[in-house]
């Protein structure tokens, strides 16, 4: 079975990734149009609903690899 907190943390990163990349091509995308438009200040933004952090792992799979059972 996967580790739920592990597959959240990965996908919350990932989502991370996507709006800075995202936000890097809202800057982009007027320098590069062919029309040469000044750039809409009306333009939509995203909402950040969600912690800009990702959550630490809380799952304690590490230290269950380290206890020793008697």
């Amino acid at each position: 079975m996967k580790d739920v907190y592990a597959i959240l943390r990965q996908k919350e990163l990932e989502k991370s990734r996507l709006e800075n990349e995202v936000e890097a091509l809202r800057v982009v995308a007027p320098l590069l149009s062919e029309d040469g438009e000044a750039e809409n200040d009306n333009q939509p933004t995203l909402r950040r609903v969600v912690n800009e952090t990702p959550q630490p792992n809380h799952s304690g799979w590490e230290d269950r690899a380290t206890k020793r059972w008697p």
